[in-house]
């Protein structure tokens, strides 16, 4: 009768269809102490035998679980990465701090922006905010974003009146946040899907023009 043991078993580790094949009939053969071509005869139908014949179901039996292991493990990754790499705002969401840290960097370099001296703390504070509610706005219609509450930005606004910075080192700092996602999307162009990231791409810089817009408002209001 013939039994699972390590020659037959085939490997847990998610394989290619060719690969869980190849070596079959001879797996086979060596458990049951015959010849592979004996094997191979018997599964075209030219020779019977009930224990090869039982080992040829159950190895296929096993192939296919693995084959769905296989797929149902792809599946997942594609979902994952649809739902995550593939659209902007999962990417972002996995990449916060790098984005922060890039930003940081820009920010740093910027002769208008780092004559402002602020901790590094302070400088980014108000920027993943900013970044969440965009990526949070970017969802809505046009007509549904000119009116959203856009309470970060706005709080961005006041900080930097308040800090010191001058307008146009405030409109500076969005645009070092386009400059930072368009970026970090480029670098991932590859596992995404180009169709969904140019949508993205589009909601995402027509909702930072509006908060821009409400956070200089802000600013000047405050003066």
């Amino acid at each position: 009768m013939y039994r699972d043991n390590s020659n037959t078993n085939l490997d847990s580790k998610i394989q290619s269809p060719q690969a869980l094949y190849r070596g079959l009939y001879v797996r086979i053969a060596r458990k049951l102490n015959v010849d592979p071509s004996y094997v191979s005869r018997v599964a075209r139908g030219d020779r019977r035998s009930s224990e090869i014949e039982s080992a040829l179901r159950q190895a296929q039996e096993e192939i296919n679980q693995q084959l769905e292991r296989g797929s149902s493990a792809a599946e997942n990754r594609f979902t994952r990465s649809a739902g995550g790499a593939k659209r902007l705002k999962f990417l972002l969401k996995d990449n916060r701090n790098r984005v922060r840290k890039r930003w940081l960097t820009h920010s740093q370099a910027d002769p208008n922006l780092k004559r402002v001296k602020l901790a590094a703390g302070k400088r980014t504070a108000p920027i993943l905010p900013v970044i969440d509610e965009t990526m949070k706005v970017m969802n809505l219609g046009l007509k549904e974003m000119a009116t959203a509450s856009m309470k970060a930005a706005e709080r961005h606004g006041r900080l930097r009146q308040a800090q010191g910075f001058t307008a146009m080192g405030l409109v500076e700092e969005y645009n070092l946040v386009r400059r930072c996602v368009f970026a970090l999307a480029l670098e991932h162009l590859e596992h995404m899907d180009p169709h969904a990231l140019l949508e993205d791409l589009t909601q995402f810089g027509e909702a930072l023009d509006l908060q821009t817009q409400r956070a200089l408002r802000d600013y000047l209001a405050a003066n």
